[in-house]
């Protein structure tokens, strides 16, 4: 099958599944002023911002996961037909490489730091991601990015970066089957407490994993390429 026709065929499919979706799935309608009620009642997280997009409009984060999972593939895609240009080459100062070593580390760890504990305060799965990306666009300069893309590789990143996809998927599917958003087999917990949000942690820590490794890839394909570009 052609690539224009499976395009074809994958947007047909989509819209079958959403508006099937949208047919049988029961939203209980919210505005804004019933979220910090909501929130306390039935989702726990001390971060309105999270409860919001991780359960009242769970939906809405699905598809923007999909429409970035798109933009990942694309750039993959599309950048093995530019000739490869080499690799970022490190520095040749062994002490600023292990400042470089070090900073990309606690850069990484600070992303995901922010991603996990998004329901009690600012932060949340797409700002860790974002902050724990920077972190290993800091390690390549300190390793180069052949090194770096082979770790990636070594541990299977970008497969489990994949699978996040299903894992919202089946938290989605299970909390309809299981009575609905607000009864996902989580529980809610006390407003504050690190485990409480429903499924907070398991959102934000999956979510934030699979902004970190898409960027990474991104940033990649273009170091390749950064003299054909």
């Amino acid at each position: 099958m052609k690539v224009r026709n499976l395009f074809v065929v994958s947007i047909v499919l989509s819209l079958i599944i959403l508006l099937v979706f949208a047919y049988f799935v029961k939203i209980s309608p919210h505005n804004a002023n019933h979220y910090p009620l909501a929130t306390q009642m039935y989702d726990g997280s001390a971060n309105i911002v999270s409860a919001i997009y991780l359960n009242f409009r769970l939906y809405d984060t699905l598809f923007e996961l999909l429409i970035f999972s798109v933009a990942i593939t694309g750039v993959s895609f599309y950048a093995k037909r530019i000739k490869e240009s080499g690799e970022i080459n490190t520095d040749k100062s062994t002490l600023i490489r292990f400042e470089l070593l070090a900073f990309g580390i606690i850069i990484v760890g600070w992303g995901a730091y922010t991603a996990i504990t998004g329901h009690l305060q600012p932060g949340g799965a797409f700002s860790g991601g974002a902050i724990s990306a920077s972190g290993i666009v800091i390690l390549t300069m300190a390793l180069g990015s052949s090194r770096v893309h082979a770790l990636t590789e070594n541990l299977k990143l970008e497969f489990l970066e994949n699978l996040v996809i299903f894992v919202v998927l089946v938290y989605v599917i299970f909390g309809n089957i299981h009575g609905g958003f607000f009864s996902p087999g989580f529980f809610v917990g006390k407003i504050g407490n690190f485990f409480s949000g429903r499924g907070a942690i398991l959102l934000n820590s999956s979510i934030g994993f699979k902004v970190f490794v898409g960027a990474w890839i991104i940033f990649y394909e273009f170091s390749k390429r950064k003299e054909s570009i």
